[in-house]
Order: C-alpha cells, then sequence, then structure tokens
C-alpha cells in the first residue's frame, strides 16, 4: 500500500499521522499516540492496527530454534520485591558468557530510524525490543551488582545515584530503585546507573523485564527531571502479559548476536489475573452509531483487535479483554472500537432529531437575550465577554467584599478564586484596558449569570445586565466630541426598556458599596419593583482600578425583566386629535429627587398629561445657592377630542400650585 494512503488510513481510524518521512526503501511515519492507547507505543500495537483496518493477518516475530535461550545450570540472583504495589511484576534472567560488541548493520539501521544511539549489541537488542513490543526492559551487568542480589525497594533517606547519562541525582523515600545488597543499581522504570552499565567488558548480564506503578514512575521522572522511552511507557500502563514474552524475544536476540547460554527465568508476582468480559449489544450499538453494521464484520473486527469472543447470540456478542487494552472499560469503548475500524465515513451525515420539549422560559430567554444585544449595538453600545472567576483584590477593589461570596475551594490561581457576585468589576477592568489603549470613548455591555451565597442549594445562579459609559463621544464633522454624562446611560436604558415594553421607570435615591453617594439610584419598574441600580462609579472604586476617569454604570436584574417583557410586535394607534405642549421652570432644593417632581406633574395632571421631559438643569447666578433650577416640557393629549385653550391653562396651573404646595418649589 502508498505509505500516504496507510496514513490517511490510520489518521482516520484516531492514529494521527503527523508525518511520513522516506528513509532509503523505507518510511518512518511519525505517529501522535494518544496517552489512553499505551499498546500503540510499539512497533506490534501499530501493525496489529494496520491488520484491522486492512484485512490483513497479524505476524508478530517469534524466536527460532536455533536463537531459543538455552536452559543451563546458571548462577542464580536472588530477586526480592518489597513493594509489590509499586512493582506488582518482576522478572529477572541470567545470561552468562555474551560477547558485547558493536552491534550488526540490521540492528544500527533499527535504532537509527527510532532517533535513538546506538551504543552495543546487548543495549540496542533491548532497546529494539522496546520499540517492537512496548514493554521497556534494562541489561544489568551480573557481576558488578553485590552480593548477587537484586532488592525493589523503595530509595533511602539521603542514597543517590549516578545514573548512566554521568549524573549524580539524589532519591527520596517516595521513588522505587533497584538495589543490589549495597546501593541503588537504578531507578525503576527510568534509568540505570553507570556503575552496573553493559560495557565491552561485560561477561555476564542480567535481563529485567517488570511492570511499575504508573503514578510512582511518573513521580519519580518529574522530580528527577529525566523523560526516557522506558518512563515513558511506564507512565501509561504496560502490558502486564508482555512481559515474558518480551524477555524471551531480548533473550534470543542477544543469543543470535550476542551468543551466551541463558538462564531460568525468575518471576516474581507473575499470577494471571482474572480476564474482564464486557457484553456488546448489536440494538445498542447500531443505534449509536446510526447505522447497521453486520453482527459477523463486528466480530471479525474485534477479533482482528485482539479481543476473544467467548459467547455468540442472537443480539449479543461477549467478548473478552485483553490485557493490552486497558483503556477498554465498559460496552461503549466496544462500540467505539468497531466505528474506527469499521470507518467513520461510512456513518451517513444526518441532523440529530430537535427535541420539542423546550420549556417556553428558557426558548424566551434566549431570544430577549439576542434582542437586548440588538437593541443596545444599535445605541453604539459594544459588548463585553468576561470570565465568571475573579480575585479577592478584583473585588476589594470594588467595595464588593460584604456580598455573599462563592468561593473556589481549589482555584487554579490567585485570579479565579471566587465566583463573580456582579458584573461591574469585570467591566471595570475592560474599561481600564481600553483607556491604558487610549480608547475615547467606552461604551460597552455585558450579559452574563452572576452568583452568591445562599442556604441548602449553596448558590444561586442569577442573569444580570450591566452596562458601563466612559470618556467622549467621537464628534463629527458639525458637532464637537461631548463627554458622556449619567443622562446618556439613563437615554439608552429608556431606550432599551420601550423596546422591551417597559416604559414606566422610576428612579429613586439609594447607596450603593460601589457608586458614588449622591449620584446613584435604584431603578424601579412599575409592576415589577427593584430591578438594579444606576449611577457614577465612587472615587474609591475607581482608585482601585487605576481609573482616573468618570464612569457612569447601570446593572439589572434580568430575572423580573425576562418575565414582563412584551412580545416585539406591538401596535398603538396614533392620536387622532392634536396635543398641546406648556413649559415649566422652577427652583428647587439641591436634594429633591427628580422622580417626585415628575410625581407630583404626572399625578396632578391625570390621563391627559401624555408625556413629560425634563429640558433643562440649570445652576447659575441666578439660582439662590443650594437651590438648582429645572425645565420641564408637559405635553397634554385628549384621546377623545381637541383640547381647549382655556382647559389646558387651568390643568396647567393646577400642576404648578402642586409642585410649590408639595415641593416648595419656586416658579421662574
Amino acid at each position: 500500500m502508498d505509505a500516504q494512503r496507510l496514513a490517511e488510513i490510520l489518521t482516520m481510524a484516531g492514529l494521527s499521522v503527523d508525518s511520513v518521512a522516506a528513509l532509503a526503501d523505507d518510511y518512518i511515519f511519525e505517529i501522535e499516540v494518544t496517552s489512553n492507547r499505551p499498546d500503540c507505543l510499539s512497533v506490534t500495537g501499530i501493525a496489529r492496527e494496520v491488520a484491522a483496518l486492512t484485512g490483513k493477518r497479524l505476524k508478530i516475530p517469534l524466536q527460532t530454534t536455533d536463537h531459543r535461550p538455552r536452559t543451563t545450570g546458571c548462577r542464580v540472583v536472588k530477586i526480592s520485591v518489597e513493594d509489590k504495589k509499586l512493582c506488582p511484576r518482576y522478572t529477572g534472567r541470567v545470561i552468562e558468557n555474551v560477547r558485547v560488541a558493536e552491534s550488526p548493520k540490521w540492528l544500527k539501521n533499527k535504532i537509527a530510524a527510532m532517533g535513538m544511539r546506538t551504543v552495543n549489541n546487548v543495549v540496542d537488542i533491548t532497546n529494539f525490543c522496546l520499540f517492537e513490543l512496548g514493554e521497556p526492559m534494562h541489561a544489568f551487568d551480573l557481576d558488578k551488582i553485590s552480593g548477587q542480589t537484586v532488592i525493589v525497594r523503595k530509595a533511602r533517606k539521603g542514597e543517590k545515584i549516578i545514573t548512566i547519562d554521568g549524573i549524580e541525582r539524589k532519591l527520596d523515600e517516595t521513588m522505587l530503585v533497584i538495589a543490589d545488597k549495597d546501593k541503588p543499581i537504578a531507578v525503576a522504570g527510568v534509568m540505570g546507573a553507570l556503575a552496573t552499565e553493559v560495557t565491552a567488558s561485560t561477561k555476564n548480564i542480567l535481563l529485567e523485564a517488570a511492570v511499575f506503578d504508573p503514578v510512582s514512575i511518573r513521580r519519580t521522572a518529574r522530580i528527577l527531571g529525566i523523560s526516557t522511552e522506558s518512563s515513558y511507557r511506564f507512565e501509561r500502563k504496560v502490558d502486564p502479559e508482555a512481559v515474558l514474552r518480551a524477555s524471551d524475544r531480548a533473550s534470543g536476540l542477544i543469543a543470535q548476536e550476542a551468543g551466551g547460554a541463558a538462564g531460568k527465568i525468575v518471576d516474581i508476582g507473575g499470577k494471571a489475573a482474572a480476564k474482564k468480559t464486557l457484553v456488546l449489544r448489536y440494538g445498542r450499538l447500531n443505534g449509536l452509531l446510526g447505522v447497521s453494521v453486520p453482527p459477523a464484520k463486528v466480530k471479525d473486527i474485534l477479533q482482528s483487535l485482539g479481543f476473544r469472543i467467548r459467547a455468540i447470540l442472537k443480539e449479543t456478542l461477549t467478548v473478552e479483554i485483553p490485557s493490552f487494552r486497558q483503556d477498554i472499560k465498559a460496552e461503549v469503548d466496544l462500540i467505539e472500537e468497531v466505528a474506527r475500524i469499521w470507518g467513520y465515513e461510512k456513518v451517513p451525515l444526518t441532523l440529530p432529531p430537535i427535541p420539542s420539549n423546550q420549556t417556553e422560559r428558557v426558548e424566551k430567554e434566549r431570544v430577549l437575550a439576542g434582542r437586548i444585544r440588538g437593541i443596545l449595538t444599535a445605541c453604539g453600545f459594544d459588548e463585553a465577554l468576561n470570565l465568571s472567576l475573579l480575585s479577592s483584590k478584583d473585588l476589594e477593589s470594588a467595595n464588593m467584599l460584604d456580598y455573599d461570596i462563592v468561593s473556589i475551594e481549589n482555584p487554579l490561581s490567585a485570579e479565579q478564586e471566587v465566583m463573580r457576585p456582579s458584573l461591574i468589576p469585570g467591566l471595570l477592568k475592560s474599561v481600564a484596558w481600553n483607556i491604558n489603549r487610549k480608547a475615547r470613548g467606552i461604551s460597552l455591555f455585558e450579559i452574563g449569570s452572576v452568583y452568591l451565597e445562599s442556604g441548602a442549594k449553596g448558590f444561586t445562579e442569577t442573569k444580570r445586565l450591566s452596562m458601563v459609559l466612559s470618556g467622549s463621544s467621537s464628534g463629527s464633522w458639525k458637532t464637537a466630541p461631548q463627554g458622556f454624562s449619567l443622562f446618556d446611560l439613563k437615554g439608552a436604558l429608556d431606550a432599551l426598556l420601550k423596546e422591551l415594553g417597559l416604559e414606566d421607570l422610576e428612579l429613586t435615591r439609594a447607596e450603593y458599596p460601589f457608586l458614588s453617594k449622591g449620584a446613584s439610584a435604584s431603578i424601579d419598574l412599575k409592576g415589577i419593583g427593584p430591578a438594579g441600580c444606576i449611577g457614577e462609579i465612587s472615587k474609591e472604586t475607581l482608585d482601585g482600578y487605576g481609573i482616573k476617569q468618570k464612569i457612569y454604570a447601570i446593572e439589572l436584574s434580568l430575572e423580573e425583566i425576562f418575565k414582563n417583557s412584551l412580545p416585539r410586535a406591538r401596535y398603538k394607534e396614533p392620536p387622532r386629535y392634536p396635543s398641546v405642549t406648556r413649559d415649566v421652570s422652577i427652583i428647587v432644593d439641591k436634594g429633591t429627587e427628580n422622580a417626585r417632581i415628575l410625581g407630583v406633574i404626572k399625578e396632578t395632571g391625570g390621563a391627559i398629561t401624555a408625556n413629560v421631559e425634563t429640558v433643562d438643569v440649570y445652576t447659575g447666578k441666578q439660582i439662590p445657592s443650594g437651590k438648582v433650577g429645572f425645565t420641564y416640557r408637559i405635553e397634554y393629549l385628549n384621546p377623545s377630542k381637541t383640547l381647549e385653550d382655556a382647559e389646558v391653562t387651568t390643568l396647567h396651573s393646577s400642576i404648578c400650585a402642586a409642585l410649590t404646595a408639595r415641593l416648595g418649589a419656586e416658579l421662574r
């Protein structure tokens, strides 16, 4: 098969081939192997995949009669395992009278193709078998092992070892080592010691093949700063049943290339584990894949991947999981195996069924959130998206430490310690970021969830809308740039609520920890109640974010707005009769709320007071100290007749009298 074609097939089956490089008359595939497939960290594992994908037979190299290791009366090495949890299986085999020399050409070529450095025939054979079968092995110079004793144990306090790379390494009590009677001779599963390495003078060797705990090997390798081909495989689990096969294969190759006589293998912990079986339902497989795979094909695929079929029934297949596939845990894993070998390209492209049981509330929220985005964008605002996690410093800067904060038990960083109780801190950081990049006018909004501690549930999650304005407008050819004010923000809020059918808005003086006193108010909606707040961010809060210019902000709870907003399509009959407008200018105490003045005007004017607008606020030389002047434009409209001038004059006079009597206003 063409190499590129084979690379495509492997990639589609889940083994991503990153590159294909020509090497003489062969090819090197650079394959990305996921952490759950350690069986593919070997040529045999990849060959098994290729056999299954192409319908060919897997041929695993076996020892020939001529080169089978000879069992002789070799010396006996005493082997003991003190920590069987960290080393569930350990094997050792003595091979005497070997001839350590330069590797033959075929072996050198294979070692080079693997990207490794050739050492000698014995070491190269262990590395060759590592890549061929996926089982790491290590050869010790037997004559340098003190007392002919091998102990698998944890390192002792203060012990050191010089590894074969010539570096002295300090060990700790958590690390597993291979030791002789006097000292460590290898860091288990990671690297051997320089003192017992196989050299040209070596005559007798001890061939090790074992299984080590993945977590222990990973921790040891990280602490020591070593990553080897052996540790990489042990960290991802090796096949416990491959230990003897790998030892036999290496022993046979050593006999072939280096001579020598092999003794009996010592196998500690080699008791076979119970085989795991799973039941695969054809109906479940076809239901998940959306395609009918013939039962005979299912059986062939699983067998080609090394699974044993234990029972075949009309509706099910009982499968025994091989020891090298420790990633197979459930029926769905078997289904995935069938799907990737069968071919994902054979699964038809179909749209998933759309459930019809979505609640009206969820759908309405989604639609309304989209409408809000459209309205605010039309008003010149940009949408901001901030993380739901904040630091305690952010809350301190925003004066929100007194909120019922939801803290994270194990935060990834100091920047993600708490869940946000408000959208304001995130928006203030966004404003600061834009100011630092010389943005002139900043108008942002954000729709998102906030989180507060509550009773039995632990926390409540609610939707909020926040808006901020800062800086000035860009201006145009006929208008100069003008600084934003609280009234610009209020205008955007009015436009938003009007579009949502919530036009009855009232502002009531209130204080909030992040807003300036005297420049903050509660937002009350008729029939709903308090829905949020509006105001100027306090100087103390601005200082916490390093901001020097004024910022105006709104935060609204969207829960009630979602419930009470009206559909987009609304009809209002245009007036049949003309309206009459009159202005009234008054002087009141500076502390008088605009909402109170508007309330008196609307209450006194009654039904024919169609609209009231604030057209001017004045504090000049003609206004006494402690006072402020307002001018209001009142529109009178009777939907059933044309208003007469005398009628309007009488009503307007009544409004002026009410303002004077109830608010102590002085007419200008």
